[in-house]
């Protein structure tokens, strides 16, 4: 009896550490290699508007809401691939003790034009209102559309911006996060101009 539960308990251990091996060799390290690799497949991601990708390599609470609504909406998407088309990322440094990365970005200058657009729908309807709109097809598409001719007509910006981002460690991979300054940066200013003309 003895010595059944010493073989049982052997072969208990042997799984457990094989399973807890597992679980550490499925771990991205923090380094700048990999860092630095994340960075490229999170602007390639944003300028494809990749969705399933953008939401394994981006932790973004604005592209969080956009991201279910474009997946549904034909317009979004191509609101989100004309907003992210012409971004650029570069990394700047990796402080791996701190998990996080500097990079400077730059794209076209989108903060007038999404400015306007944020101001006449809140001068001409409610939020209420808009909510309700976002299942009207003709609506989004006589609205977004003229948005995104514009957006390909904007300049690019002559100066690059720098943030740093938070990284953390997804379940394969490493995840950047966005807070509002680096949002409204990869966006070319649309966020941020959204978001103060509904005062988010």
């Amino acid at each position: 009896m003895k010595k059944f539960l010493s073989v049982i308990f052997c072969v208990t251990l042997v799984f457990t550490m094989l399973f807890g091996f597992s679980a550490c060799a499925g771990k991205v390290e923090i380094n700048t290699e990999n860092v630095t690799a994340a960075v490229e497949k999170t602007e390639k991601a944003l300028q494809t508007f990749d969705t399933k990708k953008l939401s394994k390599y981006v932790d973004s609470k604005t592209l969080g809401v956009i991201i279910p609504v474009a997946e549904k909406k034909d317009a979004f998407m191509e609101l989100g691939k004309a907003m992210f088309k012409n971004l650029s990322i570069e990394v700047v440094s990796v402080n791996e003790a701190d998990s996080t990365v500097t990079v400077k970005v730059i794209n076209k200058d989108l903060y007038n034009d999404a400015s306007e657009f944020a101001t006449r729908l809140n001068n001409n309807y409610s939020r209420m209102q808009l909510v309700g709109l976002l299942e009207n097809e003709g609506f989004i598409n006589s609205n977004l559309n003229p948005l995104i001719s514009k957006i390909d007509e904007a300049p690019m910006l002559t100066e690059y911006k720098e943030v740093t981002l938070k990284v953390t460690q997804g379940k394969k991979n490493l995840v950047l996060s966005f807070d509002d300054e680096a949002e409204d940066a990869v966006s070319g200013g649309a966020l941020g101009a959204i978001k103060t003309v509904f005062g988010i």
